[in-house]
């Protein structure tokens, strides 16, 4: 898997008015970043992903 290149990340308690920022783009949780590779949340700090059907965590 590629690095993902986030450069900033914004947590709020409203899910909604969550993102982080993916080389240089504005994504929510539920976006596509890669084949296969899903944002599923945005913790405080950390990434909840899903690559190929398996879950990870990736610390900010």
């Amino acid at each position: 898997m590629a690095r993902l290149g986030v450069s900033g990340s914004v947590y709020s308690d409203d899910p909604a008015s969550r993102f982080v920022i993916v080389r240089g783009e504005v994504v929510h949780e539920g976006a596509t970043l890669a084949p296969e590779l899903v944002l599923e949340q945005i913790r405080p700090h950390e990434l909840v992903l899903r690559y190929k059907g398996q879950r990870m965590r990736q610390p900010l």
